[in-house]
């Protein structure tokens, strides 16, 4: 009897719990509507007005935790309706820092913020205080020195830092393999697109925002674009040694079995001759990714 007693308060248990959960869930849910009913100009002022977290956590006694979590889902909310304009980045990072004050342990932000600031916003110098304030208070957790070695590779066109902070990834728990080699290689081979490529492979990997893949896809188009362009000159080149004079079209190299065939280029455009002197273009994107082009 005491044993079917002791089922019945347990089944009673998990449906009290579950009924609450449910409640909990749906009051969330509410809150998140009503949220996004308002105007968005409304949200962005709270943001930007959001007191300094030494405040807060005053204020907040024994539930950082909880007021953390409230103050990023707002900013959550904010950051995927909008498009940002520099200063509403700079709200948002200035809601970053604050959560992070209140939390120090918050890894998601630091994470979050530190991609979404470096990878999307542009506002490098950002990310990596707001990444470097999440590894001196999360020393093992390797993803956020992974990502400033992203700001400092790619944006910052600093390979050798973006390699200490690979390393300095590496050694911590959880790490994936390839890390230590990968570092080398940003060191040695700085200007190599295939390292690139890989290094962007791996963060895309990393990455759970969709757009932020997107963002990601799109560095990983221009590096194809580098790589192509430089393979396509130096056919140039060689053509140029064998014939005495520069090609006419790109076809030419393949009518003359310099190259087996043009790469498609991966943005949609195609590529031509950007000058009679042998230099190569693409007609989708302009310009050159100097990150990837030694001295």
């Amino acid at each position: 009897m005491r044993v079917s007693n002791g089922m019945a308060s347990i089944r009673q248990w998990l449906l009290v719990s579950g009924l609450l959960a449910g409640l909990v869930a749906s009051a969330i849910g509410a809150l998140m509507a009503a949220e996004r009913m308002r105007p968005p100009e409304v949200r962005a002022l709270e943001l930007a007005y959001l007191p300094k977290g030494e405040y807060i956590k005053i204020a907040v006694l024994g539930y950082r935790q909880i007021a953390s979590d409230l103050i990023w889902l707002k900013a959550v909310q904010y950051l995927g309706e909008i498009h940002q304009t520099p200063e509403g980045w700079l709200w948002a990072y200035h809601v970053m820092d604050v959560v992070t004050d209140i939390d120090p342990q918050f890894v998601a932000v630091y994470q979050a913020g530190g991609t979404i600031l470096g990878v999307w916003a542009q506002r490098v110098q950002e990310s990596i205080m707001l990444l470097e304030k999440g590894v001196r208070h999360n020393p093992n957790e390797w993803t956020l020195p992974f990502f400033l070695g992203y700001d400092y590779f790619y944006e910052l066109h600093d390979p050798v830092s973006a390699a200490k902070y690979f390393r300095m990834a590496s050694a911590m728990p959880g790490a994936p393999a390839y890390l230590p080699k990968l570092a080398a290689r940003m060191t040695v081979e700085a200007g190599d697109p295939a390292a690139a490529l890989e290094f962007l492979e791996r963060l895309y990997a990393q990455t759970q925002d969709e757009r932020l893949q997107e963002a990601l896809v799109r560095r990983m188009k221009e590096v194809l674009i580098e790589r192509d362009i430089r393979f396509l000159e130096e056919g140039v080149r060689r053509y140029h040694a064998r014939y005495k004079r520069w090609p006419a079209g790109l076809q030419e190299l393949v009518r003359k079995g310099i190259v087996t065939a043009i790469p498609p280029e991966p943005s949609g455009g195609t590529y031509v001759m950007g000058s009679p002197e042998g230099t190569v273009k693409s007609t989708a994107f302009t310009g050159r990714l100097q990150i990837f082009r030694k001295p």
